[in-house]
């Protein structure tokens, strides 16, 4: 997904095809100091510039009045198609994208696509390069008026964005123009809704899988990769007798995406999707099952762990390749990559397999949160410019346009027609990994926890459960002392967001 770096916003398209072949190319390398220091340096400026955009946050939605009618920050402009039908004349419309390599590329096909499909439109693609470097000019632009026509973001920012008050929700094209939505993954649309209304079109949706190296778990007498949480640890002790372990990337989405599996919420206020979230619910029994089994997958080495961000952020991977690992769980946003470096031939002793997420436990009919980004419609651009936008949102949502997608990315079709056609049968055929995730989003319940968390500020909010987490691994803080903290430090930074924003 949400994040001050591009690693956390996630679970997506962040990473690029030719940085992560290299890294699985190269030989594990010690970073040298001045690799450290620059990505200190990075991160300061990160940290100072996300701070500086929340002040210009606070600072704008406080200047604006709420729109009557409207959810909670949202922009009050209304969709008027008709506006584009009577036009005479071409409408431009910029395009605030991040995507990077092959997903910048698909995007451009289909961009190109839809300028040649009719008169009315033109689109320009404005590449940001990451989904931080987004929000943080998205914000900067709520200030200085530079704001884009569409602008795509991550799922982690849809209360910052409904906050900020710019958008027009998409709910409002969709009534105008009589859009059906029954043929949509219904998780994908409910993860970017507030108090029932569409804020976001989601676009490019992925999520965490399991990978594994077949041929050391058959090796092992391990006839099927882990569905559970409780057997993914046991399978980790099996695997470490024989020498191997497994990859724990860390990332605090694991949690999150643990909790919903067994159908729990991350915060109150149904996750704050009926309400602003002002604390944390996650501190409870099953939370203390899952970090205490990570803990102690940890504590004996049956895992070892390695940063999402930085020289050691692939090492998970690198792992499985060097027969270190045999097991980690990562997002579908790698498949692509993952599998272009084996097909050369570089790891003969690894076969990839990709399974589902291990939930929590199959006797709770839970479901994994949706990853990735939605589109979202500028208020403070004309009428017109609004439903132009949409005609082109509506054209990258299509049947067609998300079956080219996925081919051409390894995202997840978000239409079940679009799962129908010959492009996406010949991709699951040839790649059935990619298949994996999208089950996972049509299976499962659909509930407020299985939606995701709605938070305002949820960088802050990762760091403080990454925190926690750490401490655990790396000082001997027990699970449940690092839950209490975790909790205690959320509600805090819940309240001191909710203080400069206006509840």
């Amino acid at each position: 997904m949400h994040r001050t770096d591009a690693r956390f916003a996630h679970r997506t398209g962040s990473w690029t095809r030719r940085a992560v072949t290299a890294a699985l190319r190269a030989p594990v390398a010690a970073a040298t100091a001045a690799t450290v220091l620059a990505a200190t340096v990075l991160a300061a400026t990160v940290l100072a510039a996300t701070v500086l955009a929340a002040t210009v946050l606070a600072a704008t939605v406080l200047a604006a009045p709420p729109a009557a009618g409207a959810p909670r920050g949202a922009g009050s402009t209304r969709c008027i198609p008709s506006l584009l039908t009577k036009h005479r004349g071409t409408v431009h419309i910029d395009f605030w994208e991040s995507m990077v390599t092959a997903n910048g590329a698909t995007l451009r096909r289909l961009t190109d696509a839809f300028d040649a499909s009719q008169r009315k439109v033109r689109v320009s693609l404005v590449q940001q390069r990451s989904y931080t470097t987004t929000w943080l000019k998205y914000q900067a632009g709520l200030s200085n008026g530079q704001l884009p026509d569409v602008v795509q973001l991550t799922s982690i920012d849809l209360q910052g964005v409904t906050d900020s008050r710019s958008v027009t929700p998409v709910q409002s094209c969709m009534t105008a123009t009589h859009y059906k939505t029954s043929d949509f993954i219904p998780r994908v649309l409910a993860a970017y809704k507030l108090n029932g209304v569409q804020i976001g079109m989601p676009f490019a949706v992925s999520g965490p899988v399991l990978l594994y190296n077949e041929l050391v778990l058959a090796k092992d007498g391990i006839t099927s990769p882990p569905r559970t949480l409780g057997q993914f640890v046991t399978d980790a002790e099996i695997l470490k007798a024989h020498g191997s372990g497994v990859g724990l990337k860390l990332d605090p989405w694991h949690l999150e995406t643990w909790l919903a599996s067994a159908n729990l919420a991350f915060v109150n206020h149904r996750n704050g999707r009926r309400g602003r979230a002002t604390k944390a619910v996650f501190d409870t029994r099953v939370a203390k099952k899952i970090w205490g089994d990570l803990d102690h997958m940890v504590k004996s080495g049956a895992a070892s762990t390695n940063p999402a961000t930085g020289p050691e952020e692939y090492d998970n991977l690198l792992g499985i390749g060097s027969g270190k690992y045999a097991m980690t769980i990562d997002t579908t946003a790698v498949l692509g990559t993952v599998e272009q470096v084996l097909a050369g031939g570089h790891y003969p002793n690894v076969k990839l397999g990709v399974a589902p997420f291990p939930v929590y436990s199959t006797k709770v009919r839970g479901g994994i949160e949706v990853g990735g980004s939605a589109l979202y419609i500028s208020n403070r651009q004309p009428a017109i410019d609004q439903v132009a936008s949409w005609d082109y949102i509506s054209y990258l949502d299509s049947t067609r346009s998300q079956a080219v997608w996925a081919k051409g990315t390894g995202y997840i079709p978000i239409r079940k027609s679009s799962a129908k056609t010959a492009t996406v049968k010949a991709l699951w055929k040839a790649s059935p990994g990619y298949k994996v995730a999208y089950e996972q989003l049509v299976g499962g319940a659909n509930s407020y926890a299985t939606a995701g968390a709605v938070i305002g500020p949820y960088t802050q909010v990762r760091t403080a459960e990454l925190n926690a987490e750490k401490s655990m691994y790396q000082s001997g803080v027990s699970p449940s002392t690092a839950l209490e903290n975790a909790t205690h430090q959320i509600d805090q930074i819940l309240a001191q967001y909710d203080r400069r924003i206006g509840s």
